[in-house]
């Protein structure tokens, strides 16, 4: 990335992480710089940075803002273009005691109406669920499966 690149970029992670520790308006933030920023180059980072930035920010880890305020900024966030993949991981730091279900099924559901409204994302595409212990009595391989599904499904 060339050095004017590079200060464009630090300027808008800056603009991000400013504006979101101030708990400003969500209308008030560089989205279309953004989106130019994500359209004209190849730097699949920044999306993670702005995480970073913000919700993964030392301040709002220790002191995290209204999870209303933090919900409809990631809701955003994820609406912006990008080619990379889409991950969504639970940290126990943030949930009740270790327990699943606080965090994730929130953030699922935002997560299908995006993919709703966005299908041509998922082009050719395939999604994964990753469980790594056993969820209501199903191994991990039929944890994603629905009910009466067939086995393999």
């Amino acid at each position: 990335m060339a050095p004017e690149e590079d200060a464009g970029t630090e300027l808008l992670l800056q603009s991000f992480e400013r504006r979101f520790l101030a708990a400003r308006a969500l209308r008030s933030f560089p989205w279309q710089s953004l989106e130019a920023k994500l359209r004209d180059s190849s730097d699949s980072e920044l999306l993670r940075d702005i995480l970073q930035k913000t919700v993964k920010h030392p301040v709002c880890v220790k002191h995290p803002p209204s999870v209303k305020y933090a919900r409809c900024f990631l809701s955003e966030l994820i609406k912006k273009p990008s080619g990379g993949s889409v991950t969504l991981s639970e940290s126990t730091a943030i949930i009740s005691h270790g327990t699943t279900g606080l965090v994730t099924w929130d953030a699922a559901l935002y997560l299908a109406e995006w993919a709703i409204e966005n299908p041509a994302a998922f082009t050719d595409r395939c999604a994964v669920l990753s469980r790594s212990h056993r969820v209501a009595g199903r191994g991990p391989a039929e944890a994603g499966r629905l009910p009466g599904a067939p086995a393999g499904s």
